[in-house]
């Protein structure tokens, strides 16, 4: 079987700030296939950039040495207990097309939400393992599935999770990303409804960083396998 993995995220920062605290890193799979890496810091501005920087460089340097999810998670939880005493957090997302293992590994210390869908039907996963920095002993959270088509995973960051939430007209994500995937749309087709979403439930000001990552597995593929990245940041002033 054949498949073509589509990746896309789409992010923007808090109204009001000029840099997001979320932080979105793409790696190569020593073993064959990718990984994500999503990190929201603590708080937002450059500080929360700073931090979630550090984290996600920690997690990809150990990802390039072939060390397995799971544990580069749990590392980057101890670097970060360490470095900050256990007084700040982050939530991390790391999601990883194996070819290795032929599996989707998502590896997770977050409190937003995660969705899967495969088979037409689409899950809440919500089990995460807490966020890491805060207490000695946090561990991620592990699952696995086989990879197949039309395999879906979207992450968002607490902002998206939460977006509306001021105006008592929480952004509901799971039935927005159901009615979205109606229409069978591209990974950054998917990406950019759910954030278009959760902006407008925030009424145009975002509330906090908000980051989307969206992954899809597509039947096919070209004889001659062609690989591309695509990259869109806007420049403030």
């Amino acid at each position: 079987m054949t498949l073509t993995i589509e990746l896309a995220v789409a992010k923007t920062h808090r109204a009001g700030n000029r840099e997001s605290g979320d932080t979105v890193e793409l790696v190569e799979r020593p073993g064959g296939g990718i990984s994500v890496v999503l990190v929201d810091a603590q708080g937002s501005g450059q500080a929360a950039k700073l931090l979630s920087l550090q984290v996600a460089g920690h997690v990809l340097a150990l990802l390039n040495q072939g060390v397995r999810d799971g544990a580069a998670a749990r590392a980057a939880h101890d670097f970060l207990f360490t470095s900050r005493n256990g007084r700040v957090s982050a939530e991390l997302d790391i999601v990883s097309v194996d070819l290795a293992s032929r599996t989707l590994v998502v590896t997770r210390n977050s409190e937003a939400p995660l969705l899967l869908a495969r088979d037409g039907d689409l899950q809440v996963i919500a089990a995460t393992g807490g966020r890491i920095g805060l207490y000695r002993h946090t561990r991620p959270s592990v699952s696995q599935w086989p990879l197949e088509t039309g395999l879906t995973v979207v992450l968002a960051s607490d902002g998206v999770a939460h977006a509306g939430q001021r105006w008592r007209e929480a952004l509901d994500l799971p039935a927005t990303a159901a009615r979205v995937l109606v229409d069978d749309p591209g990974a950054q087709e998917l990406a950019d409804a759910l954030l278009a979403a959760a902006i407008a439930a925030d009424r145009g000001n975002p509330q906090d960083d908000m980051t989307v990552v969206a992954l899809r597995l597509r039947a096919g593929g070209a004889r001659q396998p062609i690989r591309r990245l695509a990259l869109s940041l806007p420049l403030n002033e």
